[in-house]
């Protein structure tokens, strides 16, 4: 595993055995009058080991923020029979996806294609790097990436 994979897997591993999923509202249809239509409000879900709780956080001038015992109630309390949607934020893809590009390793041999990817998995480990720094083990790096480090 090299040094970026590392990193995020320690990141990753805080939220065992998973991370809470965010989630915004979507309207559709506006049934009330009161909030309008498109994303209405903003939410959490948080993990099993906090319980399963939720938070939701309304949008707007009439913002208020609702703690829900069982993140399960939004849907059916505010759906309003389907007009309004729960999109969940696949957060656990999202980080399983970040994590195998991660791994992605260097290409063997002296030939263009191998020089091109390499090149490119630099960029984008650095890129990475760059983004999420703050929130890594061991800080922001203050360095570029080696040969030796992908």
């Amino acid at each position: 595993m090299n040094r970026l994979a590392a990193r995020l897997a320690s990141l990753i591993a805080q939220f065992e055995p998973e991370p809470p999923t965010p989630y915004v509202l979507r309207r559709d249809v506006d049934v009330s009058g009161v909030s309008g239509t498109g994303v209405v409000a903003e939410g959490c879900i948080f993990s099993v080991a906090a319980g399963s709780r939720g938070v939701t956080r309304w949008r707007g001038t009439r913002g208020s923020t609702v703690a829900w015992d069982h993140a399960a109630d939004v849907e059916p309390i505010h759906g309003h029979g389907g007009a309004t949607r729960v999109v969940l934020l696949p957060v656990p893809a999202m980080l399983a996806a970040l994590a195998s590009v991660a791994e992605l390793g260097q290409q063997r041999g002296g030939d263009e294609w191998a020089r091109g990817w390499n090149e490119a998995l630099r960029t984008v480990h650095g890129l990475v790097e760059r983004a999420l720094a703050p929130h890594l083990p061991d800080g922001p790096e203050r360095r570029s990436e080696t040969k030796e480090d992908l």
